[in-house]
């Protein structure tokens, strides 16, 4: 009880501060503000092997579209397997259903004017985590790529040169994910703070900067809480933006 007492503390902590800073960026070009939220169960089958689940919400600051905080961004579903090669690597794979909501978007070279939608898309990912720990500082560095596939929306660009609504393309995107993570991970200890940095690359680029903490409640139920900093340096997404994130996930182990 001691333990979800500080847990709970520690959240409104992070709400406290994180509002502050919401209100500090909204209203201004290309900055938003958003809040994630996840539900995941994770399943071990063997000492190398595990298997997981997990749920999340978008919520962003959608000051453009005049929905103020808390507009919908983005759910997803996704299923994934884990397999510990040594005490130091291990590897991953898993898949991802996402319904996405873009925001409109003008197109000035086109002429087109695309309206606000919710759109489908499929991801796939595998990826390898190589850990090392000296003393109570542990180090990781992932290595992970994904390919995502958007499938075509009809009807939602207005084409002002034909006088007619025109489907969103369906496309694909490869994308590979370095992120390096250093954690306080001293043992028997209920909390972990950790930070880190991952860079997304591809035909375009962006950053992100991760401070966190994680609370072991007991062996089965871990609560995560998080701020995100992601900087957006070039993207073909009209959604991706400049963005302050603070992130709330719940992980059920079994």
């Amino acid at each position: 009880m001691i333990r979800v007492m500080k847990c709970a503390a520690a959240v409104a902590m992070c709400l406290a501060v994180a509002m502050p800073a919401w209100a500090q960026f909204d209203g201004k070009e290309g900055k938003d503000f958003g809040l994630w939220m996840t539900a995941g169960v994770e399943k071990k089958l063997s000492k190398k092997w595990s298997v997981n689940a997990e749920f999340e919400y978008r919520l962003r600051d959608n000051i453009e579209a005049g929905k103020g905080w808390g507009a919908p961004s983005r759910w997803n579903i996704a299923v994934g397997a884990e397999y510990k090669v040594l005490p130091t690597l291990k590897l991953d794979a898993g898949y991802k259903f996402m319904r996405d909501y873009s925001l409109p978007e003008w197109n000035e070279a086109q002429q087109e004017e695309t309206e606000a939608y919710w759109g489908t898309k499929h991801r796939i990912y595998a990826s390898f985590t190589a850990t090392f720990k000296a003393s109570n500082v542990k180090i990781s560095l992932r290595e992970r790529w994904q390919y995502t596939y958007r499938k075509e929306v009809p009807d939602v660009t207005y084409d002002w040169n034909k006088d007619r609504l025109e489907p969103v393309k369906g496309k694909g995107k490869n994308v590979v994910r370095s992120r390096l993570q250093v954690s306080y991970d001293k043992k028997k200890a209920w909390y972990e703070p950790y930070a880190s940095v991952e860079a997304y690359i591809s035909n375009d680029f962006k950053a992100r900067y991760t401070a966190g903490c994680e609370f072991k409640l007991n062996k089965h139920n871990v609560v995560d809480v998080f701020y995100r900093y992601q900087d957006i340096y070039e993207d073909d997404n009209y959604n991706n933006r400049d963005s302050h994130i603070l992130g709330v996930g719940y992980k059920f182990k079994f």
